[in-house]
């Protein structure tokens, strides 16, 4: 990450969508990825990004129930150690130019729910190709 990327992430505030696409497109760039990863962040109460980015999984297999049940009991584990009131962004990355994929969709719907089961509080799911950030939109899922 540039300099200049690094202070733009610093003044960021996410409040709308947008600005959470921004965020995925500044801690992505450049786009261009050889192999299919879910990422993870935190945003703090304040609408401020963490610092605190993760690689969750490489892997083009969906996850099962019980696996996202793990992940959500981690996820759980950092909320709980911070003071501030923390929500989860999710981003799906693929190498191709073809956008939203079957497989991101079905991770979505297999994140979105496990959000729920956990009562972990979640962002909009973002996909990055090698040309684009997106957000799952709810027409995605019912695809």
């Amino acid at each position: 990450m540039d300099d200049h990327t690094s202070s733009e992430l610093d003044r960021l505030t996410i409040r709308t969508q947008h600005d959470l696409q921004h965020m995925w497109e500044l801690l992505m760039h450049p786009l261009g990825f050889r192999s299919t990863s879910l990422w993870v962040t935190f945003i703090g109460s304040d609408d401020r990004p963490t610092r605190f980015l993760i690689e969750v999984s490489e892997s083009d297999h969906v996850p099962d129930p019980r696996e996202v049940a793990n992940l959500y009991d981690v996820l759980q584990q950092v909320i709980d150690q911070d003071p501030d009131d923390l929500t989860v962004a999710f981003l799906i990355s693929h190498p191709g130019r073809d956008g939203t994929r079957a497989f991101d969709r079905e991770l979505s719907a297999r994140l979105l729910a496990g959000a729920r089961t956990a009562g972990v509080p979640l962002r909009p799911i973002h996909v990055a190709d090698d040309v684009a950030v997106r957000a799952i939109t709810p027409d995605d899922l019912a695809a």
